[in-house]
């Protein structure tokens, strides 16, 4: 898991999650294997639908290797589960980042945008500082860049980016990839040894809120 205070060493150096993840069909302990968020974050979502975040920065290695698992997993989730990612904020090349997610959700592209930003950062080693550089990776795609830079900004998308870091302070969150379910729990890797634990904690999560 990538906090906000090691996150530049593990970009240049790294890193890896403990190795020991959460065996298959192990009971799940709260304050162990996930936190019980008190109050609880209010979904927005009507009765009988439940919501999964995934809280994520693009220049998190773990993040960018639990991406791949993640994207396979949701595709097997309930029709009653609303599955979102919310990008964290926890300083300017993060919220620089959040806005990139943010335009590419407002122009609807963000299909086009999402893995291949994580690529450029981490398998291209473009660290994507600066508007300008991000730009220049808008158009490579064969996307308009002048009508990204307008997205980024613009009021709706500082808006959006805003709203992103106040609900990840109170999804109490401290490090990503983190996930919470239902805005009554969160869970992270450094709780379950391991990315594949996260979804199992989450799955077994869905099955108690539903």
């Amino acid at each position: 898991m990538m906090n906000r205070r090691r996150f530049m060493g593990a970009l240049v150096g790294g890193g890896t999650l403990l190795a020991s993840g959460v065996a298959p069909g192990r009971e799940f302990t709260a304050g162990q294997h996930y936190r019980r968020l008190v109050p609880r974050v209010d979904t927005g979502l009507p009765e009988g639908r439940v919501q999964v975040v995934e809280v994520f920065w693009y220049g998190c290695p773990h993040c960018y290797n639990f991406e791949p698992l993640v994207r396979e997993w949701r595709e097997d989730l309930p029709d009653h589960v609303d599955f979102t990612h919310v990008p964290a904020t926890f300083d300017d090349l993060w919220a620089l980042h959040a806005r990139v997610y943010y335009a590419a959700e407002e122009l609807g592209v963000l299909d086009q945008i999402h893995r291949a930003f994580f690529d450029a950062i981490h398998a291209q080693g473009r660290h994507m500082r600066s508007e300008s550089a991000i730009l220049r990776f808008v158009d490579q795609r064969g996307l308009d860049a002048d009508a990204f830079r307008e997205a980024m900004r613009s009021p709706e998308v500082g808006a959006a980016v805003s709203e992103a870091g106040l609900l990840v302070q109170a999804f109490q969150v401290e490090g990503v990839p983190t996930m919470v379910v239902d805005g009554r729990a969160m869970v992270s890797a450094g709780m379950t040894g391991s990315h594949e634990g996260m979804l199992r904690v989450v799955d077994h999560l869905l099955e108690e809120y539903a």
